[in-house]
């Protein structure tokens, strides 16, 4: 299990959306997936083994999506794409 590291591209006006009130949302997927956000200038290096770094991705893109169609990001949100994704 190596750990690698990738960038997602996160458009500036939806990070607070997507990270939530204190990056309560963020530190969620960290705990939860173990691995490491970081936000950088639109953008959110996450550092990690490979499978984990998928799926922290997936659900990064899910609320992506979310935001995109207006919604606030909730925790139940999260939960649910948490769930999913250890489902998958």
């Amino acid at each position: 299990m190596a750990v690698t590291e990738t960038i997602i591209e996160i458009p500036v006006e939806h990070e607070g959306n997507i990270f939530g009130s204190f990056d309560a949302n963020i530190r969620k997927i960290e705990k939860n997936l173990n691995v490491t956000m970081v936000a950088r200038d639109g953008a959110i290096k996450l550092v990690g083994e490979s499978g984990r770094l998928k799926q922290a991705e997936e659900i990064l893109m899910q609320l992506l999506e979310l935001a995109r169609r207006g919604n606030t990001i909730t925790e139940q949100n999260v939960n649910y794409a948490l769930s999913f994704a250890m489902e998958g």
